[in-house]
This record gives structure tokens, sequence and C-alpha cells, in this order.
């Protein structure tokens, strides 16, 4: 089965039960919440009542900093030695702050640092960080209501308690923070009025002598990093007016720069985003200008770069072709980036898509292009007209066939070219791969003389993880599997000797990769361990004649589930059937007699320790399936579009604990269209509409895919006035990542 090239939502699929039989009814796991064309939105609360929560919310993430700051400095090993005074502990302390220039409606202070005089205050020389809070401004005022009845002010109160040791919150003790409203406005924060209650716990105290006294105090140890908070705007993609405050600690995490007074990505801890209006969603493009399509078949190739908070994509907008064009993930901010092929259409990603390397130089995307003058080649761009052109060192190019592949692989990218040699990639240099400088020079020779009178490099099989390349190479029409280290080591492996492999399909576990190979007895899933080794896992044949199997993993592909393998094969029937393998036991059985032709259309994610993928099943056609690699834990989670219409599920992407798809479905009996939908613990609802209305479909996902990044969900729609464009709908609202105010 593959995907169809129009979106006929009443198109019937290969599988899909026959209408008028009696089959089993299967549940539905289906709970809708949202109306057609909605897009889940709570309602604003009051403004006062807001600010105290927010207010209230800051101070509780600046206080458990602080802990964890002490904390984590306390529990740091430290060598015995003779008393020692103990190091200074965190502090924050916060200021209302009145209207000025700056914040012209009020807010308030934060203060970090350490107490250096240990008089339990943070004093104005001890500060190492501080940010501003502002009150939004008022807004006009509305028209006069009806009298109301006669009442007392409120204020939001904030009150601590001390909690002793040993108890239910905090075994060493701490304090309590509750917050609520002053109903009574009696100036207490009573039992009834509170809303939140946060515990904030000490740190563990150091354990005393095996005689019973108690331990003398280590050496002092080094100052401690500050604690820096950084408040900046957010994207104007994703909210127009708010702020992002980042909490973290100077002590140089990861790639972090200790004690720079920089709060470096690798350094936050935690962060706080607020939002004073519903996140953004919309189309982000109208390449065509109207109704013609700006996104099409072989002109849909779309990627994110993190760093420089940009899209770029392939658009076509009837005048320049087929070509690369970028945006911040506005309307506004999208335009043509550079016309690669001034004579026709250039193409981006046609056939490597367009993917983000971090490379040493920084976040660099990679993509094919036909500029029109040396054929279909390797590109690459930071986002900017300069700085997006092909890759050429001394006069070497990479030229791209539609045989291409491409993965990443140390700090750059391993490419298969037109010839079938590979090629290692980044924005400055190329190199055949076994002659690249990470290797020595007795390296380079020995992987030459290994890999001499190899052909079709990569073309069945190129996987790579932080230190090791799988690929696939031909030597007299036998291809087998190969894998290459970063420090220089080669390994081989032949599978099949009666003929060729043919590996494909590679999943990384422990001790190696899982592909699925040739052998005598048709294609199984074998174990390729890093010592040269090999293990083969299934012995599956086709059950009517016996013969060896053909096809597995072609659809759904591989996936690690609870220490099973989940995969697709055809063993009988015309639609391959889920099939699990348990590594500790090597038993291989089917996961359900009922589930036909699992990732058929959009393959599989794992989301919340299952795996989630398109099926067809009796009395639902074609839905959502997941499993948990075991008989019992395999179900139909879905019926979108009840009885035996299909759902037409497209494309998959998982946040936190919520799963987006891209499906047809029915909201009180009208027909949706291809939308965008989302599934959180089990209750599933329509995310957003783009072409919102009775009979209107706006096709989703017909082009391209569903794209996710850290504040969006991006793939290419009809909205009724423009044809397939870009469509943006931020995700934080439903994710809990913004808080919305």
């Amino acid at each position: 089965m593959s995907s169809p090239p129009t979106m006929n939502i009443d198109a019937p699929i290969a599988g899909e039960p026959v209408p008028g039989k009696n089959l089993q009814k299967q549940q539905s796991f289906q709970t809708v919440t949202t109306k057609k064309g909605a897009s889940s939105k709570p309602s604003p609360s009051k403004r006062k009542t807001a600010l105290t929560v927010v207010q209230t919310l800051m101070l509780v993430l600046a206080l458990s900093l602080s802990t964890y700051s002490y904390a984590s400095l306390d529990s740091m090993d430290m060598e015995a030695g003779a008393d020692g005074n103990n190091a200074s502990e965190m502090l924050v302390r916060t200021e209302g702050r009145s209207a000025d220039s700056i914040c012209t409606e009020g807010g308030a202070e934060i203060f970090l640092g350490s107490d250096l005089n240990e008089n339990g205050y943070l004093d104005d020389e001890e500060v190492t960080s501080s940010t501003k809070v502002c009150h939004g401004k008022e807004g006009l005022s509305g028209p006069q209501g009806a009298p109301g009845s006669t009442g007392g002010t409120t204020n939001g109160l904030i009150e601590t308690e001390v909690l002793s040791a040993g108890g239910i919150y905090c075994s060493q003790g701490g304090l309590m923070i509750h917050s609520g409203t002053d109903v009574n406005s009696n100036g207490l924060l009573e039992e009834v009025e509170r809303q939140t209650s946060v515990p904030v716990c000490d740190g563990l105290v150091g354990s005393n002598g095996n005689d019973g006294s108690i331990g003398t105090n280590g050496a002092d140890g080094a100052a401690g990093a500050p604690a820096l908070v950084e408040q900046y705007r957010p994207p104007t993609s994703v909210c127009s007016s708010g702020i992002i405050l980042d909490f973290g600690i100077d002590d140089g995490r990861l790639n972090g720069i200790a004690f720079d007074g920089i709060l470096h990505a690798d350094e936050i801890r935690t962060s706080l985003k607020i939002c004073n209006s519903p996140l953004e969603y919309g189309p982000i493009s109208d390449f065509a200008n109207g109704a013609a399509n700006g996104v099409t078949t072989n002109c849909d190739a779309i990627a994110w770069m993190k760093q420089q908070q940009m899209i770029l994509m392939a658009g076509v907008n009837g005048i320049d072709g087929c070509e690369l064009w970028v945006s911040a993930g506005t309307e506004s901010s999208t335009h043509l980036l550079l016309d690669i092929n001034p004579t026709g259409d250039s193409l981006p990603g046609q056939y490597l898509g367009i993917q983000s390397v971090q490379t040493l130089d920084g976040e660099r995307l990679f993509f094919d292009a036909d500029d029109g003058i040396h054929g279909r080649e390797l590109w690459v761009s930071d986002g900017s007209e300069e700085g997006t052109q092909r890759v050429v060192h001394s006069g070497q190019s990479v030229a791209l066939s539609s045989a291409a592949q491409a993965v990443h692989w140390m700090n750059g990218i391993v490419v298969v070219d037109s010839s079938g040699a590979l090629y290692w990639c980044d924005a400055t240099a190329v190199y055949p791969l076994f002659e690249h400088s990470m290797f020595t020079v007795e390296q380079q020779q020995s992987l030459v003389l290994h890999t001499e009178g190899m052909s079709n490099l990569g073309q069945e099989l190129l996987h790579a993880n932080d230190t090791r390349l799988w690929f696939s190479a031909e030597t007299n029409t036998d291809v087998e599997p190969y894998m290459l280290t970063s420090t220089g080591q080669f390994m081989s492996w032949s599978l099949n000797e009666q003929g060729a492999s043919n590996p494909r399909t590679p999943l990384v576990i422990e001790g190696g990769v899982v592909v699925v190979a040739e052998a005598q007895f048709g294609r199984q899933l074998v174990h390729l361990l890093d010592d040269g080794n090999s293990n083969w896992l299934t012995t599956l044949q086709n059950q009517a004649t016996g013969n060896p199997t053909t096809i597995v993993a072609e659809h759904l592909g591989i996936h690690l589930v609870n220490g099973k393998l989940v995969f697709d094969a055809l063993t009988s029937g015309v639609d391959p059937q889920l099939w699990g393998h348990e590594i500790a036991t090597g038993t291989t059985q089917v996961l359900s007699s009922i589930i036909a032709a699992p990732g058929d259309w959009a393959g599989g994610i794992i989301h919340g320790d299952r795996l989630w993928f398109d099926c067809v099943a009796p009395q639902v056609a074609h839905e959502i399936c997941s499993s948990d690699g075991t008989v019992s834990g395999t179900r139909v989670e879905t019926d979108l579009r009840p009885g035996l219409a299909s759902s037409n599920i497209l494309s998959f992407a998982s946040h936190g604990d919520t799963l987006f798809f891209l499906a047809s479905g029915k909201i009180d009996g009208v027909e949706t269209g291809s939308t965008l939908w989302q599934s959180t613990s089990g209750e599933i609802s329509l995310a957003y509409d783009p072409w919102p209305g009775l009979n209107n479909n706006s096709a989703s996902g017909t082009y391209g895919g569903l794209l996710l990044t850290e504040h969006h969900l991006l793939f290419a729609a009809h909205d009724g006035v423009r044809g397939h464009e870009i469509h943006a709908w931020s995700h934080g609202q439903v994710t809990d990542d913004w808080l919305i105010w």
C-alpha cells in the first residue's frame, strides 16, 4: 500500500473490510471534545488573579532554583579535611516595582545571589543577577455593566509555613509556600482561600560518624556558581506579546562556560514562558499568491533551524519556479531566499529533503538542488542568501541522483553521490569518506585497501550514531553490510553465503544494530554485533506456501518497545501483520490477528512507551493502532470516521504527553477533512482545522509531512483562499509549555 496522490476521503484502500460483512465490532477508544474549527484554547482568567498566579509561579521557580543550586553544591564530593566554614547560601529576593520608564504599569524585580555575610538577607552588594517582570498595559475601558451587589475588595496573598523534618513533604524540613486570594479581606490567607501550595525542601544534612559523634566539617569548597535569570521576548510566530524567563546556574554544565555571567543553553535548569494571548496559528506562506499551490509534489521539503529560529523550505510562486524560501514563522517574514536556478526549477530537497546538521561552524542545512548549470548537487545554507551555496572544496563537489542518501555523522553529513561513492561534507569541506582527516594516514591507507573493488556504497543501507557508521556495499554482485567507527576501525559481515544479503531498515540497539537481510530462508531480522559477529533473530516463512518471506519491515520499520522488536511482515494474506520479537527470550509472534497493514501510510512513532502506527482493522477501516510489544497490549486506538470509512492517517509527531497526527475525522457527524488532531491520556480532539466549515477539506498533509519544532507543528494545507501552503500551529498551550494569561 502507498499514499494516494489525492485526499479522497471515501476512497477504499487495500485490506479494508468489505462493506456489509458481519465482522466483529471493535471498541472505539475515541473521545472527541472539540467542535469543528476550534483550536482548544482555554478561557482567559481575570487580570489581577492571573497576575498573582504568574508572580507566585516566578517566585516559587526562583526559590526552587535557589534550593536546587544549594543542594547541588552541598552534594559535591569533598575531600576530608580540617574544620572549615560553610559555603554561602544562595538567596532570592523579590521587590515590587513602581511605574517608571521601563515598566509603565509597574511590576516586580527578582534578585539572585549568594549570602556572603550570612545574615540571611540578600544585600544589594551580594546580587549577581536580576530580572524585571512588568505588568501589561491596562486595556481601554469597556462599556459600563449593570450594577452588581456590594462586596469587598480581594487581594492576592502569599504566606509561608515552616515544615519540620520528617514530614510527608520534606524529610529534612523546609518551607511550604501558599498562595491564594484574600476573599474576606481580613489580611490573612486562610486555608479555604489557598489556591496553590508548593513545598521547598532543605538539602540533606551530612551524616554523623560511626561512633555517633558529629563529623567535622570538610575543607572549604570552591565558590558556588551564581544563579542567573534571563528574560527575553518570545518568537513572534508563537506569541505576539509575552516574556520568557530562563532560570539557571552559571556552572559551565555540558557546553556552557562557568562564571562568565552568561546563561548558556546547557546551564538553563527551567524556563517560564508567559503569553498574554492565545498562541499563534495559521498560514505562514502564500508562495503563489492566491488559489495556486505553493507546495506541491517534489516541491515540499521543509526544515527548522533551531539556532537561527528560522524555517527553510521549498516553494513555488509561479514566476521563479520551485526555489528556496525562508521564514521566521510568520507570513510577513516569509520571502524567497535564493533563486538557485534562474532558468527553471531547482527543486531543493527533492531527493535528500532538507537536513539540519550541527557542524563545527554552527547549524547548517544540507539539501540537493539543481542550479541549471552543474546538475543536481549537494548544497548548504546557514539561512542567509550569502551563506547558501554549493558544497565545493578544492574544486570537488558532490553530484547526486535519485538513489542519493545522506546521514549525519561526525559534525557533518555522509552522502552517497551519483557514482555510488561515499563523501563526508560540512559547510566548507568535501572528502572521500575514507580519506577524511579524522583518520591517520595509516588508517586512510588501510581503509582504501579494505574498500578496494567496492561499488554502490550506501545505496541499500546508510545509518549512523555518534561513533559508528553502517553502510552497504557491492562486491562482485554480493551486497553486504559494513561498519566504520570514528577511530578508524573497519568491520564487515558476510550474511548470505549464497548471494547478496541486501541489508536494510536499521535500528541501533545495545551491542550493535538490527537490520533486515536476505538469507537462504528469506528476509529476516539479524543483529550485527559491534565485535563483527552476527545473530539471526527470526525464521519467518509464508504460512500458506512455506516459501521464504520477502516483505519484512518495509512500511512500519523496526522499533524497540519495552525490550521487544516490533515490525511488520507479510507471512499470509495480502497485507502485512504486526510482529514482535522478544530479545531476552528469542520468542517471535504475531501481535494481532485482526490488525493489518501496520504503518502502511504513516509509519510508526514511539510515544508514551508504546508504538503508535496507522493500521487497518475490522469495523473501523484505516485508523490508528498502538502496541506495547505484547499481544494483550496491542489494540485499535481510534475510529475518527465511525464505521467502515477510513480516516487516512498520514503523519505523526510526539511532544511530551501529547501525540499529534494528520487525519480525517468526524465531529458530531460533520466531516473535518484532513486536519491536525491531538491525543493526550487517551482523549482525542481536533487541534487545528486550516479550513473549517461544512464540507470543507484542507487536505492537510497531502504534500510533505508533519514537522515538529520546539514551538510549532508545520505542515502544508489548503485554507480555501490560497492553495496548498505552509501552516504553523503553536503547540505550547496544549502541551503546557506556556502559561496563557
